[in-house]
């Protein structure tokens, strides 16, 4: 049964295969009109395999050499942990302002304030509201004396 929906494919004419002495035709191989220069041929499969191999071991070496990379990087960073801990000493400090309690890190070779907290603003802001409220309930309670006595 013919449907026409296929297409119908009719021989080229004047196209001529030349065979060509300098290639070797494998077993199914197709024949091209391709020139000398640009003609490819496959490998073979023990090639490739060669190829394979190299590239794992060259993949190996490189997960090897980041390994050690990461490890040393690593070393270096606890080591200038063990360092930053020794020039730097943390103590908890009272305030007796606020009444809060502050986390400070010093510099012992300076005695330079490294960090802080809480920070010396947020400290500031408590002992401003702690302030306003002490003057509030005293003028809360000099109102309360002034009503008693009149």
């Amino acid at each position: 049964m013919d449907f026409s929906n296929s297409p119908r494919l009719a021989p080229a004419p004047g196209v001529l295969v030349v065979s060509r002495s300098d290639v070797n035709a494998q077993q199914g191989s197709v024949a091209v009109e391709l020139p000398p220069e640009k003609t490819v041929q496959s490998a073979s499969a023990g090639v490739a395999v060669n190829v394979e191999l190299g590239a794992q071991a060259r993949d190996a070496q490189i997960r090897t050499n980041g390994e050690q990379r990461t490890a040393e990087a690593q070393q270096n960073g606890r080591n200038s942990n063990r360092t930053l801990d020794e020039t730097v000493e943390r103590k908890l400090v009272v305030d007796p302002r606020t009444r809060s309690v502050i986390l400070q890190k010093k510099n012992t070779d300076t005695g330079e304030t490294v960090s802080q907290l809480p920070d010396e603003t947020l400290i500031k802001m408590r002992l401003y509201t702690r302030q306003l409220a002490e003057l509030e309930r005293q003028a809360q309670e000099s109102r309360h004396e002034l009503e008693r006595s009149a």
